[in-house]
């Protein structure tokens, strides 16, 4: 079996289309389906940035297993629950934002989604969704900074107007799907109820505070946790 069939085994594995591994990945359609035996460096980047899960010597090779035994380090969290339960969670990464954006109700696309395990929280009724973080917003230089490539495990909530208050004395960070500026991670330090609006925080000054009102808010989870792959 050569690097190009073990990938189609992969994406089987999955129970992806090839279409949508295609787009996924951001390779030409068709790459799947060409005779070439092997896989240039570029592509197996590409892969290896979005399925932490797939051995990447195992696809190269053929040595080891094709799935990797997950080893994640947490770094920090926004959140502490009493963790019990493994779930694998839909992971948004930074090459397909603009797609999730588009299709954020569309099930079959978020069932398609690469996957990730983590623990999550037995009371919880769901709602989880881990996002490639893409800039550098988040980070300040401190070691509870969120790098490029780091994955921000989160949970959706509800953010209605007057239910509750988004802030508090210590800030919680949230990831915002914005209809105008799209996807957006930040620290929320000031929400007035009364007006539904909101100030999100960026700890690298570089990046200027935002403003928003919730109606411009299509989604917004609060980030419980933040991942980073371990090779």
């Amino acid at each position: 079996m050569n690097a190009k069939e073990r990938l189609r085994k992969f994406v089987e594995y999955k129970g992806l289309g090839r279409n949508r591994f295609e787009e996924t990945v951001g390779i030409s359609s068709g790459y799947l389906s060409t005779k070439s035996p092997s896989l240039g460096s570029d592509i197996i980047n590409k892969i290896a940035r979005i399925y932490h899960d797939l051995n990447i010597e195992w696809l190269i090779t053929g040595n080891g297993k094709m799935i990797n035994t997950p080893y994640w380090n947490e770094i920090g969290t926004a959140e502490r629950f009493a963790y019990k339960n493994l779930i694998y969670a839909p992971l948004v990464s930074r090459y397909a934002q603009a797609e999730y954006i588009n299709r954020l109700n569309d099930k079959p696309y978020i069932d398609s989604l690469p996957t990730i395990p983590i623990s999550a929280d037995s009371q919880s009724k769901g709602g989880y969704m881990c996002f490639e973080m893409w800039n550098e917003s988040m980070n300040d230089g401190s070691d509870c900074s969120y790098n490029v490539g780091d994955v921000l495990v989160c949970r959706e909530i509800e953010h209605a107007a007057g239910r509750r208050k988004l802030c508090s004395n210590k800030p919680k960070s949230f990831v915002l799907v914005h209809k105008s500026k799209g996807i957006i991670a930040g620290q929320i330090t000031a929400h007035d109820i009364n007006n539904e609006l909101i100030s999100l925080h960026f700890p690298n000054l570089l990046f200027d505070d935002f403003h928003s009102s919730l109606n411009e808010v299509k989604k917004m989870f609060v980030i419980l946790q933040l991942q980073r792959f371990v090779n």
